[in-house]
């Protein structure tokens, strides 16, 4: 069994002035912590594998391919493959897991 404190990994992000950590990773999916900050930039950008996203704190607004949706705690995204998107207007600090199936960085 693996388990991850989504707190402390946030906490160690804030330390480290990094913005993401892998912190699980099996064979078939990864999971990394985000933490983002007022005024921090995250590009618009795709990836090759599934990303599911669940919000832990604060709130932003996701821009998926120009659709604009806001998110808080609790909330969950699904994106497909090859999806544009990036998270901007943090109000607060957002902390959030992301899961990538397969592992990021092995998708074909």
């Amino acid at each position: 069994m693996d388990s991850l404190k989504v707190a402390d990994a946030a906490s160690q992000l804030a330390a480290d002035g990094a913005e993401s950590i892998e912190s699980l990773r099996g064979d078939s999916f990864s999971l990394e912590v985000m933490r983002f900050e007022p005024g921090d930039e995250d590009p618009m950008h795709a990836h090759g594998e599934d990303e599911i996203y669940q919000i832990t704190s604060g709130s932003a607004t996701i821009n998926i391919e120009g659709e604009h949706v806001g998110v808080e705690p609790g909330d969950v995204i699904h994106l497909e493959p090859g999806t544009e998107h990036q998270f901007r207007d943090f109000d607060d600090e957002l902390v959030m897991t992301v899961l990538y199936a397969p592992a990021k960085g092995n998708s074909n």
